[in-house]
């Protein structure tokens, strides 16, 4: 037991270091946050100690990270002051189980196959990245999303390798380091591996620079009119469950957008976010709010891209969708498939009904059918809702369906006003990069943006605010498509093959030198 008090610390440490070097806060220990706790990992002998000291930095950086869990457990499932800290401690406790879990099989591994430390600490990375990877996450929160935050050119090279391309090059300089720190007595070999860390962040960002001036010109632009209502989540509850309130949200949007019409000409397309049209389309049925908002679309001849509630059948159950509408006239709709689990849904609730009963404030939302495009009368959408647009393999499906241009619609406002609003878009942002779309974002609080192919991030709105802004895109027709795009699916197989090929190379290394030293 004479580690577990520093297990403690080295895990409180690598905690708050990952933690405070995430968005929004700069990236200041981004490469040096798990030396620490992987140094640490190196020398110790139980695997008690490994497993504590990873969950600890795991919890720790969560709490810093994801604090604003506690924030949401107020808002949207009105819980107690300790209902919510209750909730913020078991999300911490169970988000990063892959930092233990990778350590432990680390150890684990290295130990059965008796690698050598120099081979056992270049694993490492490849196997916490794969650990990461398989485990079951609500947020995909890695260690790639800040060097498009903190705009380190490197990012650029997502349309090769990912985001989580650059999440595995973070963890691969930061166990650089922690071998330099390990052997930090040893001047020459702890030389040795930080001029290595500093030149692979060297060649990354170069290589980023490269690529950028080398990507195929826009042939054709694009002008999207977006909408930020600023309607509290009070307003946005009392709809969703029938309330009389939503001839009040349509005036709000509808005089935005006319004053965003009548400053700005010759609009391609107006975007309103999440949820934005409150009255529920069912099917052979215009609604008083479908038709206000049909004359007003016919009078500005603009299309409207915006999201809302249908139901595909009178019985059935509401779908959360984003619907192009040309007139009273619904062109096409997208049903959001992939659903929050506690926001728009409760798990194992059709075996278990009276959950529902008891949650009456979750939503009972049917997921969609997959991927879809919509066909504007200027270009192909790509639609995508609210945190769909984290998972990178679901926004490959997207843009196979030839979409031009990425719309993101969402709602943030469950989520408080400082980490999670600007966690989530460039969480979303990030997939413009990887499959070289434009991508236009609609909130209903902020932050609403768009970004270039390029990764030219244009004006952001304020949060909190009404807010309409005009984004001119420049995009290519029928974009081809990336390296990323055909590998994205591939991570778990391409991390193992690597791990594969660094075992395999140790054991050549050990019986190379052991018939050397025979011979």
């Amino acid at each position: 037991m004479r580690y577990f008090p520093k297990a403690v610390l080295v895990g409180v440490l690598s905690g708050v270091m990952v933690g405070t070097s995430y968005i929004p806060f700069p990236p200041w220990a981004l490469f040096l946050g798990l030396v620490p706790l992987w140094g640490f990992w190196s020398q110790a002998s139980n695997y008690r100690e490994i497993f504590v000291s990873g969950w600890i930095a795991q919890f720790v950086m969560h709490l810093i990270g994801t604090h604003w869990v506690f924030f949401t457990a107020r808002e949207f499932g009105g819980t107690s002051i300790i209902g919510g800290v209750g909730t913020l401690i078991v999300f911490c406790t169970f988000a990063g189980l892959y930092y233990p879990i990778a350590g432990v099989l680390w150890k684990w591994l290295t130990r059965r196959l008796k690698i050598s430390p120099g081979t056992s600490f270049l694993i490492l990375p490849f196997l916490f990245a794969l650990v990461e990877k398989v485990y079951p996450s609500l947020f995909f929160w890695h260690l790639g999303y800040p060097w498009l935050w903190f705009q380190f050119p490197g990012f650029q090279l997502a349309d090769w390798i990912g985001f989580y391309g650059l999440n595995l090059i973070t963890l691969i300089i930061n166990v650089l380091l922690a071998f330099a720190w390990v052997h930090r007595s040893q001047s020459s070999l702890r030389n040795r591996w930080i001029v290595s860390a500093i030149g692979i962040f060297a060649i990354v960002n170069v290589l980023g620079l490269w690529n950028v001036k080398h990507l195929p010109k826009p042939d054709r632009t694009a002008r999207i009119l977006a909408i930020q209502s600023n309607i509290g989540n009070y307003m946005k509850m009392r709809e969703q469950f029938g309330d009389r309130t939503i001839g009040h949200t349509v005036d709000r949007y509808l005089d935005l957008s006319q004053q965003g019409l009548q400053k700005h000409s010759d609009v391609d397309l107006l975007l309103w976010p999440e949820t934005g049209f409150p009255e529920t389309i069912y099917p052979k049925f215009i609604g008083r709010q479908r038709k206000r908002v049909g004359q007003f679309l016919k009078e500005f001849q603009v299309e409207l891209v915006t999201g809302g509630y249908e139901k595909k059948t009178y019985q059935g159950q509401d779908h959360n969708v984003l619907l192009l509408m040309d007139g009273e006239k619904i062109v096409n709709s997208y049903s959001k498939s992939i659903l929050l689990a506690f926001g728009e849904y409760i798990p194992f609730a059709q075996y278990f009904p009276f959950i529902k009963k008891r949650l009456p404030m979750v939503g009972d939302f049917q997921p969609g059918q997959g991927v879809d495009a919509l066909t504007t009368q200027r270009f192909m959408a790509g639609p995508m809702i609210c945190y769909e647009g984290l998972f990178d393999s679901y926004v490959a499906q997207i843009a196979k369906t030839r979409a031009e241009i990425f719309l993101n619609i969402s709602n943030d406002a469950w989520y408080g006003n400082m980490f999670e609003p600007r966690q989530h878009l460039y969480m979303t942002l990030a997939r413009a990069i990887e499959f070289r779309r434009p991508m236009v974002r609609a909130t209903n609080t902020g932050i609403t943006t768009a970004i270039l192919s390029d990764g030219q991030i244009l004006t952001m709105s304020p949060q909190n605010q009404e807010w309409f802004g005009l984004f001119e895109l420049s995009y290519r027709a029928n974009p081809p498509e990336t390296f990323y795009q055909n590998v994205v699916n591939q991570w778990p197989l391409l991390l193992l093959i690597a791990i594969m090929i660094l075992v395999l190379f140790d054991f050549w290394k050990k019986k190379y030198m052991s018939s050397k030293d025979h011979g």
